[in-house]
C-alpha cells in the first residue's frame, strides 16, 4: 500500500481510493481496524494525497452483513471518506439487502458517509445488474446516504460487451453520487485490463454525461485476468511497476483531456 501511495502521488493524482476486494487483493476483516486505518491516513496525508472514497465489497445479502458493514462504516469515516463503496448482491438476497442497509443507516447518516452500491462486472441476476433497477432501488430506500457507484467498465463486461456505460447510464443520473472509470479490451484469450482510453469502453459520451461535480475513481486492475470473458482471475505474478507507471498516467492523462474537452465544449 505504501509504494502504491507512493507511485499515484508521483504520477500527479490529488486522491486515492484503497480498495479491499476479495479477488484483487488479500485482506481479512482484521484490517478495519482504528489503528490499521490511522496508519492508512497518515501515509495517504504524508504524500499530500486525499481519501474521498473507500472500495469495501460485501455481499449485503449475507448473514453477518450488518456487523461487517458497520466495520467499514467506521473504518472510511476514520480515514475521512465521504463514500463507501460496496456491491449489494443477488436480485434473490433484495429483501436481505434492504434489511442491511436499513441497520446500518443511522450510521451512515451520523457518519455523514454515502454508501455508494456498485454494479458487478460479472456474474448473473444481481441486484443492480444495471443502473435504472440500481436506481429503483435507491429511490426506494429514500435516502441522501445511499446512492449507486456507477462502474463504467462493469458495464460493459456485465452485459457481454451489449451496452456501453452511457447509455446504461441515462435513465440513472439523479440516483449516482460515485463513479468508477475502468477500460478493458477483448484478445483472443478473453478480455484484459488496461489503461483508461485504450480499450472498448466508449468514454466520451459517458464523460459528457456525468455531471461536472460528480467524483469519480480510475480503476487498474492489471493483474486480473477473464479467460474466455469468464470471472476475473489474479494472475499470480505481479505487475511490473514500470507497467503500472505506464498505464496510470496514461489514464491520467486520458481522463484530464477528456475533462479539458468538456469544459471547453460547456
Amino acid at each position: 500500500m505504501e509504494l502504491a501511495i507512493e507511485e499515484i502521488a508521483a504520477a500527479g493524482a490529488s486522491h486515492i481510493e484503497p480498495a479491499f476486494i476479495r479477488g484483487y487483493v488479500d485482506f481479512d476483516e482484521g484490517m478495519f481496524t482504528d489503528t490499521k486505518g490511522s496508519k492508512l491516513r497518515q501515509t495517504a496525508d504524508s504524500a499530500r494525497l486525499g481519501i474521498n472514497a473507500v472500495s469495501a465489497h460485501l455481499d449485503l445479502s449475507g448473514p453477518d452483513a450488518v456487523d461487517a458493514l458497520l466495520r467499514r462504516v467506521a473504518f472510511a469515516a476514520g480515514l475521512g471518506a465521504s463514500f463507501l463503496i460496496t456491491n449489494a448482491g443477488p436480485m434473490t438476497g433484495r429483501a436481505s439487502i434492504r434489511r442491511t442497509i436499513d441497520a446500518v443507516l443511522p450510521r451512515l447518516e451520523q457518519a455523514g458517509i454515502v454508501l455508494a452500491l456498485e454494479n458487478p462486472g460479472h456474474g448473473k441476476d444481481d441486484l443492480l445488474g444495471n443502473a435504472r433497477s440500481g436506481a429503483s432501488f435507491v429511490r426506494e430506500i429514500g435516502s441522501r446516504h445511499v446512492r449507486l457507484n456507477h462502474d463504467a467498465g462493469n458495464v460493459f463486461t456485465y452485459s457481454d460487451e451489449a451496452t456501453q456505460p452511457a447509455e446504461d447510464i441515462a435513465t440513472a443520473l439523479e440516483a449516482v453520487g460515485h463513479a468508477h472509470l475502468k477500460d478493458i479490451v477483448g484478445t483472443g484469450a478473453g478480455w484484459a485490463f488496461c489503461a483508461v482510453g485504450d480499450g472498448s469502453v466508449d468514454y466520451e459520451p459517458y464523460w459528457a454525461m456525468l455531471p461536472p461535480t460528480l467524483p469519480v475513481s480510475i480503476e487498474l486492475p492489471l493483474r486480473l485476468e477473464r479467460p474466455k470473458r469468464r470471472d476475473p482471475q489474479r494472475r499470480n505474478r505481479p505487475v511490473d511497476i514500470e507497467t503500472i507507471r505506464r498505464a496510470l498516467q496514461r489514464s491520467l492523462h486520458f481522463v484530464k483531456a477528456l475533462e479539458i474537452a468538456g469544459n471547453s465544449a460547456s
